[in-house]
């Protein structure tokens, strides 16, 4: 199994866990850590840490809000200094990348997981007005 650990800045984590929560039920592999207003990035550093320290499986994907911010950056950091433990760093976590990775994390390695997240959000932007010109009817497979 392979989990999930979504930072972002502010409260992006722990609502973006909350939404899926509410989506998915409740995985217990998925952890969140926000970059909460007045922390510095060492606080975000030492928290990320050892939150990575007590998570029990060897492979961690971590989902951050963007390329290059500090939760995203501090993760990089980690993943180079923690050998035990086998962790990948995306960006750009959106709501179908989470619940993919929610639902798909206990039926793939590492890799592939991390492939099939980064296509899922990519492939969850739609442009409403170019999907219906293009389509007579869009189908959006029931909603959730």
């Amino acid at each position: 199994m392979v989990s999930i650990l979504i930072v972002g800045h502010g409260n992006f984590a722990t609502g973006a866990l909350s939404a899926t929560r509410l989506v998915a039920g409740a995985p217990e592999n998925v952890y969140a850590l926000d970059f909460s207003e007045g922390m510095n990035p060492a606080e975000l550093k030492e928290k990320m840490q050892a939150l990575l320290a007590d998570i029990s499986t060897q492979e961690i994907l971590v989902m951050a809000d963007l390329a290059g911010g500090t939760p995203f950056r501090t993760a990089v950091e980690l993943k180079m200094t923690l050998p035990e433990k086998q962790i990948r760093v995306v960006a750009g976590a959106n709501m179908p990348a989470l619940m993919e990775a929610a639902f798909s994390s206990d039926s793939m390695n590492l890799a592939e997981l991390t492939a099939t997240v980064v296509q899922t959000g990519v492939e969850g932007l739609v442009d409403w007005d170019a999907q219906t010109e293009a389509e007579e009817e869009p189908d959006f497979e029931g909603g959730l």
